[in-house]
């Protein structure tokens, strides 16, 4: 089954990060699980807020689910490995985004993990147990 921009929806985002969640787990940095909220419009693709502990995904920036997937595992990398509230802006006057050693690492397991994290997701028989 082919899956396109109408997919990039709340209920795909909340089943991806549900996978993030069983695939990383929780974070010994940030701690508890953080909240996704699901954004139709926006000014970024995603973004890990560590002060509310909140991933926001933004649907307008999206023309793929392999994109949309790609940006919820990327925030769930921020959340679960990385000290982002006073590590990150240090770096950050260092590196540039695509220089930043924790962008880097977030795209590294994206580019890594999307793929199994579409199968296990959106697998023609995980389609059809929906429909149970």
């Amino acid at each position: 089954m082919k899956m396109g921009k109408k997919d990039i929806t709340r209920k795909n985002a909340l089943k991806i990060f549900e996978w993030c969640k069983k695939t990383f787990g929780v974070s010994p940095i940030n701690g508890p699980y953080p909240k996704l909220v699901f954004h139709k419009k926006g000014e970024y693709a995603g973004l890990y807020d560590p002060w509310k502990n909140e991933i926001h995904v933004c649907k307008k920036y999206h023309r793929t689910i392999l994109g949309f997937i790609s940006t919820i595992i990327h925030e769930f990398v921020h959340y679960r490995y990385h000290s982002v509230k006073k590590q990150y802006q240090e770096l950050d006057k260092i590196y540039t985004y695509k220089s930043h050693p924790m962008e880097r690492e977030a795209s590294k397991l994206e580019r890594k993990y999307k793929w199994v994290c579409y199968y296990d997701c959106f697998s023609p028989n995980e389609l059809f147990q929906d429909n149970k």
